[in-house]
């Protein structure tokens, strides 16, 4: 649980870097050309991603979801994995409790 905690931080970093990292970038130039999805992944894997084209709605969804900003996309990862991976409080286990009643 701890390596996905952190994990999801380091993807909530980097998401926040590449956001901050492209409003620089938009402000600065005239032109302004976003970071995708699709673009991160063949830096990372050293090839394009082809999505089936076929009637497969997930390959519809991925094919859709790699043309979103790199930093929506790395920062939704990171929030799952921090939320998903988070502390829980500890149950206690006592013993429970029998209430009689004398009369």
């Amino acid at each position: 649980m701890i390596i996905g905690r952190i994990l999801g931080w380091l993807l909530l970093t980097v998401a926040v870097l590449v956001a901050s990292g492209e409003a620089v970038l938009a402000l600065g130039t005239g032109s302004y050309d976003g970071l995708a999805t699709r673009e991160v992944w063949t830096l990372l894997s050293g090839s394009v991603p082809h999505p089936a084209a076929s009637a497969n709605t997930i390959a519809d969804l991925a094919a859709r979801l790699l043309d979103w900003p790199a930093w929506v996309v790395i920062g939704a990862l990171g929030l799952g994995l921090s939320v998903t991976c988070r502390p829980r409080p500890r149950r206690r286990r006592d013993m429970p409790r029998i209430h009689t009643f004398v009369s």
